[in-house]
C-alpha cells in the first residue's frame, strides 16, 4: 500500500526538546507509525510523561534528561543509545528557542548572542557529529533540523535567533551534500505554532490577531502540522528529498515583505 511509505516500523529515532510542544508531538507521531524513540530534554518528569505515551502505543521509549549544550552529557546519552539500540535511523534536532539572545542590539551583548547560537545551532551540530557512528549503523538514516520562519523573516529583537536558524538551514544543505548518498538531511521551518512557549500569544486576543493577520490560513499552526512534516522527511516517502527546507507556516512565504510592513506599521 502507498501508505506503507510513511511507516517507520522498528526504526530508532532520537528527538531533542522532546518533553513538550513540537518535540513531544514528533515523538508520539513517530511511535504511532512503528518507531522506538529516544527522548532528550532537561526535564526528567516531563520526559517520562512523553515516554509513557510512546510506550502506550506499543513502542520502546528511552527518556534521557540531558542538557544539549553539554558535550559530555551528549556523549553519555549516546552511550545509552548504543547500549539499548545500537543504532539510530533518525535524528531530529528540535531543541532551541530565542533564549538569552532575544532583545535589541543595545541589550544583547556577545555572551547573550552566543547563548542563542549555542542552543540552536552549535548544540545541533555537536549532537549530529557525535551521533554519526550510530547514524551510520542505521538504515538509510535521516537527519531533520527544526529551523524557523525567522531564518528568512525580518522582525525586531530576533537577530541572534534568526542568525542561528539561518545558519542551521545552510548547515542542513552542506551536510546533505557531504553525507549523501548514505544519509539524507533536511530541515523544517515552522511559522507560528501553538505550543506552551507561544501561550503568551494565544492567550492575548490582540497579539493573536496581530500574529494571524500575516498568515493566509488565518490561524496559528499546531504541533501536529510539524510532526507530520517530520514524519514525511524521516520516512521512505521522501527518499528523493535531501538538502531542503520545508516551510510549514500557513503560507507566510506567500506574503513577501509582510513582516517588514508589520514592523513599519507599529
Amino acid at each position: 500500500m502507498i501508505t506503507d511509505a510513511f511507516r517507520l516500523d522498528d526504526k530508532v529515532a532520537l528527538v531533542t526538546g522532546a518533553s513538550k510542544g513540537i518535540g513531544a508531538c514528533i515523538a508520539s507521531t513517530f511511535a504511532a507509525v512503528g518507531a522506538d524513540v529516544v527522548l532528550l530534554a532537561r526535564s526528567e518528569m516531563e520526559l517520562q510523561e512523553v515516554a509513557d505515551r510512546v510506550e502506550a502505543q506499543g513502542r520502546a521509549a528511552l527518556p534521557l534528561a540531558c542538557d544539549i549544550t553539554d558535550d559530555e552529557a551528549l556523549a553519555a546519552a549516546l552511550a545509552s543509545v548504543q547500549s539499548r539500540f545500537g543504532r539510530l535511523d533518525a535524528l531530529v534536532n528540535n531543541a532551541g528557542g530565542p533564549g538569552k539572545g532575544y532583545g535589541s542590539l543595545e541589550k544583547v551583548d556577545r555572551a547573550r548572542f552566543d547563548h542563542t547560537l549555542e542552543i540552536n545551532l552549535s548544540a545541533a551540530y555537536s549532537l549530529t557529529h557525535q551521533a554519526l557512528p550510530l547514524l551510520r549503523a542505521g538504515s538509510a538514516a535521516t537527519i531533520i533540523n527544526i529551523s524557523s520562519a525567522l531564518a528568512w523573516m525580518v522582525d525586531r529583537h530576533f537577530a541572534a535567533y534568526g542568525a542561528a536558524k539561518a545558519g542551521m538551514e545552510q548547515m542542513t544543505r552542506i551536510l546533505a551534500y557531504e553525507l549523501a548518498p548514505d544519509m539524507r538531511v533536511n530541515a523544517i521551518a515552522p511559522g507560528a505554532i501553538e505550543t506552551p512557549s507561544t501561550a503568551f500569544i494565544t492567550q492575548n486576543p490582540d497579539m493573536l490577531a496581530s500574529t494571524t493577520r500575516w498568515i493566509p490560513q488565518g490561524r496559528m499552526g499546531q504541533p501536529e502540522d510539524i510532526a507530520l512534516a517530520a514524519l514525511y522527511l524521516a520516512s521512505p516517502a521522501s527518499s528523493f528529498v535531501s538538502g531542503k527546507v520545508l516551510e510549514v507556516d500557513g503560507g507566510m512565504a506567500a506574503l513577501p515583505g509582510s513582516a517588514i510592513e508589520a514592523n513599519l506599521a507599529r
